[in-house]
């Protein structure tokens, strides 16, 4: 009967962290977000949520194009009660609140005969604070 107990207590708990919608994250640590999730930094205070996909430009991986094209990432940060929204290109980064976000890939890479759905959508981000210099 204890051993019940403590499972649901444990199931309980688990369910509620994922209700937060955040996933731990460290600086300097890549982490990859599905559109509406979240990388919570507990000790900076500071959340980067993954919004969506703002422009989707880049060249299919089956075809040949004289430019390889874009896809800008939709990002919002929240840091000391302000929030921020900011669009990101693929493998560029943003000064936001004293931080940089970093775009590291975007997937799935896209194909000219197969649309990309936006909950198909996975961004791997790096959040770094500049050193001084």
């Amino acid at each position: 009967m204890i051993g019940r107990s403590f499972a649901l207590l444990l199931l309980a708990v688990a369910l509620a962290a994922c209700g937060r919608g955040g996933s731990a994250a460290t600086l300097d640590a890549p982490i990859q977000l599905a559109p509406g999730q979240s990388a919570v930094f507990e000790s900076e205070k500071l959340e980067v949520k993954f919004v969506g996909i703002d422009s989707d430009s880049r060249c299919p991986s089956d075809v040949t194009c004289v430019w390889a094209g874009e896809v800008v990432v939709r990002l919002t940060v929240h840091k000391d009660g302000r929030t921020q929204e900011l669009g990101v290109k693929e493998t560029e980064g943003l000064p936001v609140e004293g931080y940089t976000v970093s775009v590291l890939e975007v997937l799935p890479r896209r194909a000219s005969s197969q649309p990309i759905e936006r909950a198909e959508y996975r961004v791997t981000l790096k959040v770094t604070r500049p050193t001084s210099q």
